[in-house]
């Protein structure tokens, strides 16, 4: 009895002195670990979020910018009558009740015919 009595306080003082003396590093070093990598507010989520966030910032000042010029643009032209007239003979092809309009168009590109010939 006194054999086997021994051999369970040796199993246990070596599990004390090797496993449960390092046991409280390991749970931590796998808490820090699962909470990292693993849970629904994980730290590589919030990595790739961050970079989307400064992304599309960035977008949204580049297109505040282009909204600020075209609002200049609309300032500039409601006020200018031969902007206005420029606009509506280039865009919509009006003309003056003397002038004729005559629109070119271009002709078929060469490179394209050279080929579907060989």
């Amino acid at each position: 009895m006194n054999k086997f009595l021994s051999s369970i306080r040796r199993v246990r003082n070596f599990l004390q002195r090797y496993f449960f003396n390092n046991l409280s590093p390991i749970i931590v070093i796998g808490a820090i670990i699962w909470h990292l990598c693993f849970t629904d507010i994980n730290y590589l989520d919030i990595c790739h979020n961050d970079e989307k966030i400064r992304s599309l910032q960035k977008e949204i000042a580049n297109e505040k910018k282009k909204i600020e010029q075209l609002h200049e643009e609309i300032r500039h032209t409601k006020s200018d009558a031969t902007t206005i007239e420029r606009i509506a003979r280039e865009k919509h092809g009006m003309q003056q009740a003397h002038e004729d309009v005559y629109i070119a168009i271009p002709p078929p590109d060469t490179a394209n015919n050279l080929n579907t010939r060989d």
